[in-house]
């Protein structure tokens, strides 16, 4: 079986389960009314606003310092440069 064929298998699967259970996230077998549905799993309209806030203002800094880490750690660390540099690279 090739990777995406399984993949897709996979998200058939979580899909249709999805799907046959809807509005039911947890559904309760013993008290039914306590089945966790998916518009009691969800936040308020003013915290998903402050969360969308918060996410404008840090995912920009978070991807680029990520990347800046990325950029000045980019290549392969070799012996020789270990040996050369024994005091900083421990």
């Amino acid at each position: 079986m090739r990777p995406l064929e399984k993949h897709l298998g996979i998200a058939g699967v979580i899909g249709s389960m999805g799907v046959s259970l809807f509005p039911f996230l947890l559904p309760s077998s013993s008290h039914p009314q306590s089945s966790l549905t998916v518009w009691d799993a969800s936040s308020s309209h003013r915290t998903l606003g402050i969360m969308l806030v918060a996410v404008i203002i840090f995912l920009p800094i978070i991807l680029a310092y990520t990347s800046w880490v990325y950029h000045v750690m980019r290549g392969p660390v070799t012996n020789a440069y270990i040996e050369a540099n024994r005091e900083t690279s421990y």
